[in-house]
C-alpha cells in the first residue's frame, strides 16, 4: 500500500479565507481534505467542491450531512462534528459510531482542542480549531494524517504552516 495523507481542519467559524488557503495549498498534494464542521458557510458554497465536510452545531445554511463515511484503499474514515454524539460529556457514543462504521480513523471537531488517541482499532483525531482554539494550546491548528502500511501519524500545523511537533502522535496499525 502506498502511503496516503489527509488534511483535516475544523471549526473555522466564518473564516472562509483559511479554508480557501488550506485548500489551495494542499489540493492535489493530499489524498483528501476534510472539514469537521462549524464553518458557518453555506453548504452550497463552491469552496466545498473537493472537500469532505459535515455539519456542525453552528452550520445553519445547509445542505450538510451530519456524518460522512469514506474509504480510501484499506482506510475507512468516519467523520462527524461531534455535538450529536455528546462528546462534551463522554466518548461512548462517538466510539459506538466509529465501531459501527468499522472505522480505521474517526474525525471529529466541536471541542476546539487538538487530540489524537486510540480506542480499539480506531484512531480518533480532532485537529483543533483553525480559527478559535480553546484549552491549554492557544494555537490555531489543522492536522495532516499520514497512513502507511504499518503506521498512522498525526502532525499538527499552525496557520503559518509551521509544524507543532509537541502534538505529533504515531500509532501502529
Amino acid at each position: 500500500m502506498a502511503s496516503q495523507t489527509f488534511l483535516v481542519m475544523s471549526d473555522s467559524h466564518g473564516d472562509r479565507a483559511i479554508v480557501e488557503e488550506l485548500k489551495a495549498k494542499y489540493q492535489g498534494q493530499v489524498t483528501a481534505i476534510f472539514h469537521n464542521g462549524d464553518s458557518e458557510l453555506s453548504g452550497n458554497d463552491p469552496l466545498w467542491s473537493g472537500i469532505h465536510v459535515v455539519q456542525g452545531n453552528c452550520d445553519w445554511e445547509g445542505p450538510y450531512a451530519p456524518t460522512n463515511l469514506v474509504t480510501y484503499g484499506d482506510v475507512t474514515i468516519a467523520q462527524t462534528h461531534g455535538h450529536l454524539y455528546g462528546i462534551n460529556f463522554g466518548w461512548e457514543r462517538l466510539d459506538l459510531f466509529a465501531q459501527e462504521a468499522d472505522a480505521t480513523i474517526c474525525l471529529y471537531g466541536h471541542l476546539h482542542v487538538p487530540a489524537a488517541w486510540r480506542n480499539g482499532k480506531t484512531i480518533f483525531i480532532n485537529p483543533g480549531s483553525v480559527s478559535q482554539p480553546r484549552g491549554e494550546i492557544a494555537e490555531k491548528l489543522y492536522a495532516l494524517v499520514t497512513v502507511t502500511e504499518s503506521t498512522i501519524t498525526v502532525r499538527y500545523y499552525t496557520r503559518n504552516h509551521q509544524e507543532y511537533p509537541a502534538l505529533t502522535k504515531e500509532f501502529k496499525r
